[in-house]
């Protein structure tokens, strides 16, 4: 995966502060955040089972939580976490203000189902969240996550080293394999990845630009450069963009690649693998059918 453990790409602190500028109108701004967050929900609806106990890791300000109260939990059953107090406080349920990074402030054991969406970029120790959230579930618990894949600002990536730029002005990012490799590792039953890819046009790059400023989408690494890229480098960045992406109505695209992970606490009801030639057939068998 992109992040390592043990590696602080950024420190939470500034995650926290970056949040808190955009806390005041994420909720009507962040459009692929909502969208994200229906599409996470929506698999509940293929699990024929009941989850008393929610927790909703990384909340911003609750898109998830919302949508749950729109399919008939209620707030007690709810439990959002953010490190945002800005965030936090727009969310339902009980407000929990915590740093996803450490171990989670709740017993082992102690939720039936943990939501996270698009948290995982902005963590620096995915496995170690990840292991922190599995600890929390009960077993036989679900977790359901999302995270960004590899194809993600495919074209302002390119557009911004076409310049010459250095570094980085997007948040980490993995690939699905990664995902399922991590899964396993951690233990997981019965893990599912799939992935989806969302297409934003816009007008100009302009609007562009000052979408993912509102969204928090930026380069929070310490040792970023601080300087400002200047009018005629941006105007050059637009020109690429324009040139090698641009639309045949005239918008220019953003292609976001949603990760989705689900697992299980394990637990002895589970379905086990077979193990290898547990269900051998005799090839004179097989062949007898052909």
């Amino acid at each position: 995966m992109t992040q390592q453990q043990n590696t602080a790409l950024f420190k939470q602190d500034i995650v926290c502060d970056n949040f808190k500028h955009v806390a005041p109108h994420f909720t009507q701004t962040s459009i692929i955040h909502a969208e994200v967050a229906r599409r996470l929900v929506d698999r509940l609806h293929d699990i024929k089972r009941d989850f008393p106990t929610v927790l909703d890791l990384g909340c911003g300000t609750g898109h998830v939580s919302k949508l749950l109260l729109d399919t008939g939990y209620n707030e007690k059953q709810i439990t959002s976490a953010d490190i945002c107090p800005q965030m936090l406080a727009q969310a339902s349920g009980n407000q929990v203000l915590l740093d996803a990074e450490k171990p989670l402030p709740f017993p082992n054991e102690h939720f039936d189902l943990i939501l996270s969406n698009l948290m995982l970029p902005w963590i620096n120790d995915v496995p170690g969240c990840l292991l922190h959230a599995g600890r929390a579930l009960k077993k036989d618990g679900l977790l359901l996550a999302t995270t960004l894949g590899l194809e993600s600002f495919k074209e302002f990536r390119h557009a911004f080293q076409a310049t010459g730029s250095e570094g980085a002005h997007i948040p980490p990012l993995t690939d699905l394999q990664a995902i399922a490799s991590l899964m396993q590792r951690l233990k997981f039953a019965l893990p599912v990845l799939d992935r989806d890819t969302i297409t934003v046009t816009y007008p100009d790059f302009a609007s562009l630009y000052a979408d993912l400023k509102q969204s928090g989408v930026k380069n929070m690494h310490p040792a970023r450069s601080k300087g400002l890229m200047g009018k005629k480098r941006w105007q050059k960045m637009e020109e690429i963009y324009r040139k090698e992406f641009m639309l045949e109505n005239g918008q220019i695209p953003l292609t976001l690649e949603i990760l989705y992970l689900s697992g299980w606490r394990e637990d002895s009801s589970q379905p086990k693998a077979l193990k290898p030639g547990s269900k051998a057939v005799p090839l004179s068998d097989v062949l007898s059918d052909l």
